[in-house]
């Protein structure tokens, strides 16, 4: 099982520039895929870490203060445990965006229902109601003029 960028990153206690600046440099030998990822086998991390006078991988990760015990995990399980971090973290980070927006949103909703407030209150006009006609007074509409024609 192969080790991408970002897995190897974690594994070796490393950023992922780290990583990639020592693929790009020679140091890590890696496979490019067709999508452009990278693809490090292990013994080639290890190789990388013995030369650069680290700590093996294994230790590194049970070092890294996850607690999560890298060192007892295969590979795939590994690498199954260091992306669910990586999404966690990513999603960390989306729903921190979102509160940001929701406070934003919130702050705007009464912004505008202040504005809204004060300009009620400035419209405000006294209603006048008009006076009661009277019932059988003073109708000039169409039916009382052909109503007064037929009686009259």
């Amino acid at each position: 099982m192969s080790y991408t960028l970002a897995t190897a990153a974690e594994v070796a206690g490393k950023t992922k520039p780290t990583i990639w600046r020592a693929v790009k440099s020679g140091k890590i030998s890696a496979t490019r895929l067709d999508d452009g990822s990278f693809r490090i086998e292990p013994c080639e991390l290890d190789r990388y870490l013995a030369a650069t006078r680290e700590t093996p991988p294994a230790e590194t990760a049970m070092r890294s203060g996850t607690g999560s015990g890298y060192a007892d995990m295969d590979a795939k399980a590994l690498q199954e445990a260091i992306t669910l971090r990586l999404t966690v973290g990513h999603l960390e980070t989306l729903l921190a965006t979102e509160r940001e927006r929701a406070a934003e949103l919130r702050q705007e909703r009464e912004h505008w229902r202040e504005q809204a407030q004060r300009l009620a209150i400035t419209q405000e006009r006294p209603v006048a109601i008009a006076p009661a006609k009277e019932e059988q007074g003073d109708r000039n509409g169409f039916l009382a003029r052909l109503l007064e024609a037929v009686r009259g």
